[in-house]
């Protein structure tokens, strides 16, 4: 793999502020779970997209959770440059005797509907408002109209996404974009609650170039998950799935006990 200065830096500098160096660790765990209490819910359990556990020499585990501020792809190829062991990266051989019907997985939301119509509703009162006089203060009365249409039309884009599985590929749609990975570019995809109250369940994807992307599919059925899951190892993908299908969210009670 070409060498990335960036990255390094980037790397050893998030390190630093946790206290570590390169030289500390012995492996990490990406993109899975850090279950350090059998008890279901316990605080000290990390869930959802992120988590990022590091080995180390000491034998202790430290987890951590990786933003968007923190630039994962970069983190996750400087570890890798590096040369530090990506423990959880299993090698799935496609299987050639499975076949890989196409097949879209989709539902309704009633959510993306509301945030539909409050689009509507914030871009027509931002135009009224607009159209009525040149006048300061109704130009002022429509800007949190426009700033509200765009935040609903943001996460019409971005939390509403579904899946479709071919031969070939796993292809993301959203709301007027659709993004397509041909197996053979993927390296680890995962499955798992949001932490996000109005946001049920995530798919994290790191392709062949470690770039790492997180996608909100609250549009695709939660029990169909593990069928999901199951095919893309069938493609040669390292595809884990750690949702329990009987509940809404990770600290959903009443579903599953």
């Amino acid at each position: 793999m070409k060498h990335h200065v960036k990255d390094q830096q980037r790397t050893e500098a998030f390190l630093k502020r946790h206290g570590l160096h390169l030289t500390d660790l012995t492996g990490f765990c990406f993109m899975q779970r850090h279950i350090v209490d059998d008890q279901k819910h316990s605080t000290a359990n990390l869930y959802g997209p992120g988590v990022l556990t590091l080995h180390l020499r000491s034998g202790q585990e430290k987890a951590l959770i990786l933003h968007v501020r923190h630039h994962p792809t970069s983190l996750i190829r400087g570890l890798v440059e590096a040369g530090i062991p990506f423990l959880n990266l299993e090698a799935v051989k496609r299987d050639t005797s499975v076949a890989q019907p196409t097949r879209r997985y989709q539902r309704t939301s009633l959510y993306m509907i509301w945030q539909f119509a409050l689009f509507l509703v914030c871009l027509t009162f931002g135009f009224y408002f607009t159209a009525q006089t040149a006048q300061p203060y109704r130009i002022a009365l429509a800007l949190p109209f426009f700033a509200g249409g765009l935040y609903a039309l943001y996460l019409l884009q971005a939390r509403f996404c579904h899946v479709r599985l071919d031969e070939e590929a796993l292809t993301v749609y959203s709301v007027g974009r659709s993004t397509r990975y041909p197996y053979g570019e993927l390296l680890k995809v995962n499955f798992d609650f949001a932490r996000e109250a109005n946001a049920t369940h995530i798919m994290e994807l790191l392709d062949a170039d470690y770039r790492y992307r997180l996608f909100y599919i609250g549009r695709t059925p939660r029990r169909s998950l593990n069928e999901i899951t199951q095919r893309l190892r069938h493609a040669g993908v390292d595809a884990t799935c750690s949702l329990n299908d009987e509940k809404k969210h990770y600290h959903d009670v009443y579903h599953a006990q």
